[in-house]
């Protein structure tokens, strides 16, 4: 899979679904921490960049983005799954600091099978985390490619009993950061979802201005051996 975000190729029948059923009312989730409401006009494409905004809403919930290739309560996706053995590789734009912003890689199937290939958390721009929900692990990870509005390459390549990251700041130079030592098992598989999410303050600091937030994406592929 590979996606350079040329158009945004969303809706039914099409490669991206703009809701998830890991939100549990399809648009938004009133039990995960997130401000989200799903709408499809805060993603868009132009000069091979996918753009996700996020805006304030009067009731202060915040309308935001989402893609994922299925699972997608009915709004598309090409139902492609990630799997054991496969190297997934996102060039991101992370967003401003102070802004509540959560920006994930994740993947998910039938209520479960949760990775995230990365999140990150404005409050704390500096780093980065790796999370994997499927046999449990995670890390947070400091460097220097990581920061707000920054571009950087985050990479995960899934293995039967490790899982090893990579960040760096070309698609040619990608280190190892951090391997997980438990891996996924051999019969991993799981749609991916990428979005980018406003936090309530439960765990992280919650909106302090209403200025629209924003991620950019120019790369997201999955390579399979």
């Amino acid at each position: 899979m590979l996606d350079r975000f040329d158009t945004l190729d969303l809706g039914p029948g099409r490669r991206w679904g703009w809701q998830t059923a890991a939100y549990a009312d399809c648009t938004y989730n009133p039990n995960s921490w997130k401000l989200d409401r799903l709408t499809t006009d805060a993603l868009s494409t132009a000069d091979g960049h996918l753009t996700v905004t996020a805006q304030h809403r009067a009731d202060g919930n915040w309308n935001t983005g989402l893609l994922t290739t299925g699972d997608s309560c009915d709004s598309g996706g090409s139902g492609f799954q990630l799997r054991t053995g496969d190297l997934v590789v996102v060039h991101v734009r992370l967003p401003a600091a102070g802004t509540a912003a959560w920006p994930c890689l994740w993947t998910w199937r039938d209520g479960g099978n949760e990775l995230d290939l990365f999140e990150w958390y404005a409050d704390h721009p500096d780093r980065i985390e790796f999370v994997n929900h499927v046999r449990e692990s995670s890390t947070v990870y400091y460097g220097p490619d990581i920061g707000p509005e920054r571009w950087v390459y985050v990479a995960v390549r899934l293995g039967t009993d490790n899982d090893t990251w990579y960040v760096g700041s070309s698609r040619d130079q990608l280190n190892p950061v951090w391997s997980d030592g438990t891996g996924v098992g051999p019969d991993f598989s799981a749609y991916l979802i990428l979005n980018l999410s406003i936090g309530d303050g439960t765990f992280h600091a919650p909106p302090t201005r209403t200025d629209p937030v924003t991620m950019e994406v120019d790369l997201l592929s999955v390579e399979r051996p």
